[in-house]
């Protein structure tokens, strides 16, 4: 493209919000696309999700596919928003993609189209070669928002952005990223599902029903089929109301809260993560089982009150470390009738972590599992691409977010063929519960469910028969540049500042059981700071400790 018109609002120099104030963004501001895409202030965003849009476009030319764009700030307070680009398998967007989106958004509006037509060479004699075969008709830029006042006009910028390359921009309205995925990895893989918010509701209801009729609660079950979810006053409460009105009470009855206050305002699975406490709304009394989602529902972490806590509100929380080894008991215990019938090929299963898992989580799958368990770098992306390697992956943050993924392996032996065995019924099914293109808060529920029922077990049962949490404590601590913070051995040790890690290493070795890790945020400038100790009290004390340290740097 030799001549690039940009609409003025959607310059640095024009940068306005929906509200039309003007915010100019120089030019030697600089933005990286992180593990979560492009995350600022949303008086920042409309350039950057006008561009996004753009490139997006450009690869699904490029690929003859639809791309996603997703418009979100996900857990992150209600004045910022995002955008994250997906990838026609419905993964994260492609490594080398990224590059080009880093570069298109941090060219000044001088150089914008010389780098657009820079890009856009780059792509010509693929681009030639499709038009030549006709193989550009499927190409369309979807693209999803979560309930932010923003989301709108940063929607409108998306379709004037994939204007610029002339593709179909199909706009499915407010949406969880999860479902947005779903949809665009169906669009590419019409056998997935119908690639449409119908299509995602019917494809997880039906798997979720049969699996539930072929799940008989055990003897004494103290499974209770009711589950209180704080939806972050996000996305999750309309979307997930539209599920469950498919689902019916007797088979799980959900009540919700927080669905219409600011968004993920001293609620959502981040709050009941990082601050260990019940979100707003919830009194701990008569709740036996609650679970929080996140803004765009893509975590999920269960709780309940916290029994004999000083703290008043303190919350016991079964996250994403629970919900793995849940999972994964689950798994295990249904794909041992497969390897009992002596087959040809093996159906393999791993584990993926990270290093904010919790210490006895590891250890519970490795001595209990029999398992290895993986540590991999923060980033979803990360997880997916090791989880990827089994026939069976199940990665999970400790945050909540996190999925199962299958093989084409698995798929052709179990999904593919009517199987007469119980167990590997209840397999194929529950790999159809899972939305394996991305951590679904909505999926992983009903999956947690599932589990629960088979072993008939109550939020006592699960806490019991798994393993208990280390205790542990987080702090961010602001920067100036978290560049400054490089990490190596899965970010669990620091190499950058020279002299930081050894002063960690000493710390941490004064606290009985303690770990301790510091690594840089991958989307601010924050260095976040973990610490587990023998007791709560400790690990809030080393990683307080810890936090002085780093401001000494």
């Amino acid at each position: 493209m030799s001549f690039l018109v940009v609409p003025s609002e959607f310059t640095r120099a024009g940068n306005t919000t929906h509200t039309g104030e003007k915010f100019p963004i120089p030019d030697d501001e600089k933005f990286s696309y992180g593990t979560a895409g492009f995350r600022f202030d949303a008086k920042k965003l409309p350039f950057l999700v006008f561009r996004c849009a753009y490139v997006a476009s450009l690869r699904a030319r490029q690929l003859n596919s639809a791309i996603g764009v997703m418009i979100t700030a996900s857990h992150n307070p209600e004045e910022d928003n995002g955008v994250k680009l997906v990838d026609p398998s419905g993964d994260m967007l492609n490594g080398q993609w990224e590059k080009y989106a880093t570069e298109i958004v941090n060219a000044s509006d001088a150089e914008l189209p010389s780098a657009v037509a820079a890009l856009e060479k780059q792509m010509s004699q693929i681009e030639k070669s499709f038009i030549a075969r006709g193989l550009v008709q499927n190409a369309r830029v979807v693209c999803g928002m979560d309930t932010r006042v923003t989301g709108p006009h940063l929607m409108s910028a998306a379709s004037q952005g994939s204007a610029l390359f002339s593709v179909r921009f199909e706009n499915i309205g407010v949406v969880s990223t999860p479902i947005l995925h779903y949809i665009v990895k169906s669009h590419n893989f019409p056998q997935f599902a119908n690639p449409t918010l119908h299509g995602y509701y019917t494809a997880i209801k039906e798997a979720f029903m049969e699996l539930y009729m072929e799940t008989e609660e055990p003897e004494g079950s103290r499974y209770q089929p009711k589950v209180i979810v704080d939806c972050a006053n996000g996305v999750g409460a309309p979307r997930f109301r539209d599920l469950m009105k498919e689902i019916p009470s007797d088979y799980l009855e959900v009540e919700f809260r927080n669905e219409n206050g600011r968004l993920n305002h001293q609620c959502g699975a981040d709050f009941v993560k990082i601050k260990q406490e019940l979100p707003e709304n919830f009194d701990g009394i008569q709740e036996p089982k609650s679970a929080s989602f996140d803004g765009d529902a893509d975590r999920l972490i269960y709780f309940r009150s916290k029994k004999g806590a000083e703290k008043p509100r303190a919350a016991e929380l079964f996250d994403g470390d629970k919900i793995a080894c849940l999972y994964a008991m689950y798994i295990q215990e249904q794909l041992k009738a497969y390897h009992e019938t002596k087959p040809t090929y093996n159906i393999d299963m791993g584990i993926v972590q990270t290093a904010y898992a919790n210490g006895a989580s590891t250890r519970f799958i490795r001595d209990t599992l029999k398992m290895k368990p993986i540590i991999v770098k923060t980033g979803v992306k990360y997880l997916h691409e090791e989880a990827s390697e089994f026939d069976i992956g199940i990665y999970f943050e400790a945050n909540g977010h996190g999925t199962v993924v299958f093989s084409s392996h698995f798929d052709s032996i179990i999904r593919r063929h009517p199987q007469t065995l119980v167990p590997l019924r209840r397999l194929a099914l529950f790999s159809r519960v899972i939305n394996e293109t991305v951590g679904d808060a909505f999926a992983d529920l009903l999956a947690v469910e599932i589990c629960l029922r088979h072993y008939g077990w109550s939020m006592d049962d699960w806490a019991e028969k798994l393993y208990r949490d280390v205790p542990s404590h987080q702090v961010k601590v602001d920067v100036a540049k978290r560049e400054d913070f490089e990490t190596t051995n899965a970010e669990q040790t620091l190499v950058k500042p020279i002299g930081l890690q050894e002063e960690i290493d000493k710390t941490v070795a004064k606290y009985k059981e303690s770990r301790a890790f510091v690594r840089p945020s991958g989307t601010e400038n924050i260095v976040r700071v973990y610490a587990e100790a023998d007791t709560l009290e400790n690990a809030i004390e080393l990683g307080e400790t810890l936090k002085k340290i780093v401001l000494k740097y």
